[in-house]
């Protein structure tokens, strides 16, 4: 397949060392989430690492939902699948070296077809060729065509045309430590279009953005498992007199503005603009308001704000 092996060539060459071999990307982090915070966005955006234009918006909306993995990632993969026109994005957490693989920990579909998930809790034999493949490669996988491809053996061919897929980039995700987890993109109603930079979207979102990000995303939710489950034990209620409803006493002028706005569901660049304020002020204020409600994750916060009188 030429178009494979010629997609992007050159390009790193010029790029120079990839932002994942960077120690500072690595998952390991001091001085909490907000520091994490500041110190991926001064990397990223202020040292202008990301090199695809466009996902510099996305990696701002991801640091914004740094301590809340599945939101951060359900940014992730819709973006990705908005901006490559594919009709699915999975992702999954794992290793190489283990014998099955989980698919499916984020899925992004396109609701204008009947798109099936692949991620349906069944695994995925790891030691698969291809899969291997996955893990070991430099550069993002292309199968420009499943059913023609010599590389896919005949069960994971199988699992994939039962899910529809006619194309597919693969990618592993990766910090200096090592790989942690997988992206795919898969068309399912057409094959990936030639020659539509839709290669170099991938491979440097994915390296610039997504695997720096949700390396810390990660190990901030392992820190807070009540992250994953989208609320704490120890969650504020609203009960009558609940500690939650109290607290918005607390609250300024400014953040009580900035919390109707979550809670009718508007989107960080929403409330920045409906605002006029930066990003960085939308997320300070953010973190105002959940360090005096007492709320352990931005996912709980929208969740109670929305069932909130904030009249």
């Amino acid at each position: 397949m030429r178009w494979e092996a010629g997609r992007g060539k050159g390009l790193l060459e010029t790029r120079g060392q990839e932002p994942w071999r960077d120690k500072t990307f690595a998952e390991d982090f001091s001085g909490g989430v907000y520091a994490a915070q500041q110190g991926l966005r001064a990397r990223l955006l202020d040292r202008a690492t990301v090199r695809y234009t466009r996902s510099r918006d996305l990696a701002a909306h991801m640091l914004l939902q740094l301590d809340d993995l599945p939101g951060c990632w359900s940014i992730a993969t819709n973006w990705l699948r908005a901006e490559l026109g594919c009709q699915r994005v999975d992702t999954g957490f794992g290793t190489r070296e283990a014998r099955d693989y989980f698919p499916g920990f984020a899925e992004a579909k396109d609701i204008n077809y009947d798109v099936p998930s692949f991620g349906d809790g069944r695994a995925v034999d790891n030691r698969d060729i291809a899969m291997q493949a996955m893990w070991l490669d430099p550069r993002p996988l292309i199968f420009a065509d499943i059913k023609q491809d010599s590389r896919i053996r005949m069960r994971l061919r199988q699992r994939l045309s039962g899910a529809r897929t006619k194309s597919k980039f693969a990618w592993a995700l990766r910090t200096d430590r090592g790989s942690y987890g997988l992206i795919c993109a898969d068309w399912t109603e057409h094959f990936v279009p030639w020659e539509s930079g839709l290669y170099d979207c991938f491979e440097q979102t994915v390296t610039d953005v997504l695997c720096p990000i949700i390396a810390v995303a990660r190990e901030i939710a392992d820190r807070d498992p009540s992250i994953l489950n989208g609320a704490s034990g120890n969650s504020p209620t609203l009960s009558k007199g609940g500690s939650f409803k109290a607290s918005l006493a607390s609250l300024t002028g400014s953040e009580i503005e900035v919390a109707r706005l979550v809670a009718k569901g508007l989107s960080y660049k929403e409330i920045a603009r409906i605002r006029r304020r930066s990003f960085s002020t939308i997320d300070h204020q953010l973190r105002s308001i959940r360090q005096k409600t007492g709320v352990s994750s931005t996912s709980v916060l929208v969740s109670l704000l929305a069932r909130a009188d904030l009249a």
